[in-house]
């Protein structure tokens, strides 16, 4: 992913964020690694304007409010998170920590065979403190593990199923709807109106 060509700055109600280079993209937004006020490295997952969908944004706020409560070392958290204006819009971002890459980096990488099952449990770990609090992930790939040395942390529940405690915005799922990358979605996601539990992750 490039460096942006010039620094920019996200403000919240706390602190200013500056990012310098875009790291990753996905459906609903881009995340840019930076700094905080302190030094710190950071990223900002912001939502795509020109993808900023009232159905996308109502998701991100609900992926903002479950990771801002997450306090699991195997799931993703949220440091803070502000609005930033696009042309004559504002759209959603958060920060978290910078991690160093995914696990789909790692696999390239070659994972030693000694370090296979003590990252699985982990994987295992986050994905079972989000069933256990009622939220299934439903886009589990290696793209959304992410790695600091060999500590391992679910990211990016942006097309989670949420229960109740962590809903801030409803959002409906249509019969047309296909959620999640066709390659790693199970069975029950690629059909229209499949009901999809936490089997779906597993």
């Amino acid at each position: 992913m490039p460096k942006l060509k010039t620094m920019v700055s996200y403000e919240t109600t706390f602190a200013t964020y500056t990012v310098d280079e875009q790291i990753g993209e996905g459906g609903a937004g881009r995340v840019f690694g930076g700094v905080s006020p302190d030094g710190i490295r950071i990223a900002l997952k912001l939502l795509a304007s020109e993808r900023a969908s009232a159905d996308k944004r109502a998701r991100f706020k609900n992926e903002i409010a479950f990771l801002l409560a997450n306090k699991h070392p195997n799931i993703v958290t949220v440091i803070d998170h502000g609005l930033s204006k696009a042309g004559e819009s504002r759209v959603s971002f958060y920060v978290m920590p910078r991690f160093d890459g995914s696990l789909r980096a790692m696999i390239k990488k070659h994972i030693a065979p000694n370090d296979v099952l003590p990252l699985f449990s982990q994987m295992i770990d986050g994905v079972e403190a989000a069933h256990l609090k009622g939220v299934v992930h439903r886009d589990l790939k290696p793209e959304n593990i992410l790695c600091a040395g060999k500590t391992l942390a679910v990211a990016d529940f942006g097309i989670a199923r949420f229960t109740e405690d962590f809903l801030v915005t409803l959002v409906k799922t249509g019969p047309s709807d296909r959620l999640a990358n066709f390659l790693y979605a199970a069975p029950e996601q690629r059909v229209s109106g499949g009901s999809i539990t936490a089997t779906a992750d597993i």
